[in-house]
């Protein structure tokens, strides 16, 4: 656990000057335009705390929201291209990091290799609690 929370301080440098949770949510809504309800869901955070940072992503112009058409309260989160290009240098800048972590690794491809089971695995973990 403490080997992560180390990993999540490199990466929390790495990204700025976007802070982690705007990352997360840039990274989400660049899979597909996304309902901020779904969102906060698919983050587990509460609403007010997604709200606060979709406020700083959109005065920013890095996201923006629409409505839904034909739902009053629904509003729908896409990227702006300048939200894009955010997400576009904060990867490259992660990619950078882990490359300079996993370059003083005894066996760096047993590393990458662990940490796409742990990305499946949080997928898969965060798709069951859902649907319990």
């Amino acid at each position: 656990m403490r080997t992560l929370a180390h990993a999540s301080r490199g990466i929390e440098r790495a990204v700025a000057p976007l802070t982690l949770p705007q990352y997360r949510i840039l990274a989400l809504v660049a899979d597909a335009p996304e309902r901020a309800s779904r969102l906060a869901q698919r983050v587990d955070v509460t609403k007010a705390s997604l709200t606060g940072v979709l406020d700083a992503l959109e005065a920013r112009g890095l996201l923006q929201r629409t409505e839904v058409h034909g739902d009053r309260r629904g509003v729908t989160l896409v990227l702006t291209p300048a939200g894009t290009d955010a997400l576009a240098v904060a990867d490259a800048a992660t990619c950078a990091w882990l490359a300079s972590v996993l370059a003083l690794a005894d066996r760096p491809r047993d590393v990458a290799a662990a940490l796409a089971d742990l990305g499946q695995a949080l997928v898969a973990h965060r798709r069951a609690k859902a649907e319990a």
